[in-house]
C-alpha cells in the first residue's frame, strides 16, 4: 500500500511541476532546446523550452504541433515578419520572447495564450496590438519598446495582472502618453520623458 501511495503521490508531484514551474525556474534550471531537430529527437512531453535563432523567415509548424508543454519560446533574433495564428495552440506558454524581428503585426490568437506571464516584442515593426490581447488575464510584463505603438487597445484594461509595460523609444504626444497612463492606472508604464509635443 506504501509503494502504491509513494508512486500517486510522484505522478502528482510531477503534474503540479510541469503546471507550476516558475519563469525564473525556467532560465535556470530548464533544459532549453536550441534546435528543432534537437526538440524533436526528445520525447515531446519533456520539452519545455525552445529558442530558435537562425534567421528563421518563418516559424515551422512543428513549434506549434509537436510541443504541448512548451513553456518557454524564444524566437528573438530572426526576420520573422508575421507569427502564425497556430501560436494559439500553445497553451501552456507562460513566457514568449519575439525581440529583434520584423514583424508588422500580431495575430488575434495570441489572446489564446491564457497562461502567458511575459512578452517580449521589441525592436520590431508594430503599430498596434490586436484587441484580443486583454485576454492575456495572468500576463504581468510586456515589453515592446522601440516600436512604432502610441497607442494601446481598450481591452487592455481588464488586464488585472499587468504590472510593467516597457514602451521607451517610442516617439508620441503628450495627448498619446497621458492616454496609455489612464487606460492602465495601476501599472508601471515606462516611456520616454521626451515626447512629439508638438502633434
Amino acid at each position: 500500500m506504501r509503494t502504491v501511495l509513494i508512486i500517486v503521490a510522484t505522478l502528482i508531484g510531477n503534474t503540479l511541476w510541469a503546471q507550476n514551474y516558475t519563469l525564473e525556474a525556467l532560465e535556470s534550471e530548464v533544459y532549453q532546446y536550441t534546435s528543432l531537430e534537437e526538440a524533436l529527437a526528445a520525447p515531446r512531453d519533456s520539452v519545455y523550452s525552445l529558442k530558435l535563432k537562425a534567421g528563421l523567415k518563418s516559424v515551422p509548424s512543428e513549434v506549434f504541433t509537436e510541443f504541448s508543454n512548451l513553456l518557454w519560446l524564444d524566437l528573438s533574433k530572426n526576420r520573422l515578419k508575421a507569427l502564425p495564428a497556430e501560436i494559439g495552440l500553445l497553451k501552456k506558454l507562460k513566457k514568449l520572447i519575439l525581440y529583434k524581428n520584423k514583424l508588422e503585426s500580431l495575430p488575434a490568437e495570441i489572446g489564446q495564450l491564457e497562461e502567458l506571464q511575459e512578452l517580449v516584442i521589441n525592436q520590431n515593426e508594430l503599430e498596434t496590438l490586436p484587441d484580443e490581447i486583454g485576454n492575456l488575464k495572468k500576463l504581468r510584463y510586456i515589453d515592446m519598446w522601440s516600436n512604432n505603438i502610441t497607442h494601446l487597445p481598450s481591452s487592455m484594461e481588464q488586464m488585472y495582472a499587468l504590472e510593467e509595460v516597457d514602451l521607451r523609444v517610442i516617439v508620441m504626444t503628450q495627448t498619446e502618453q497621458e492616454n496609455i497612463k489612464l487606460l492602465l492606472p495601476n501599472t508601471k508604464v515606462h516611456m520616454d520623458q521626451h515626447c512629439n509635443c508638438g502633434n
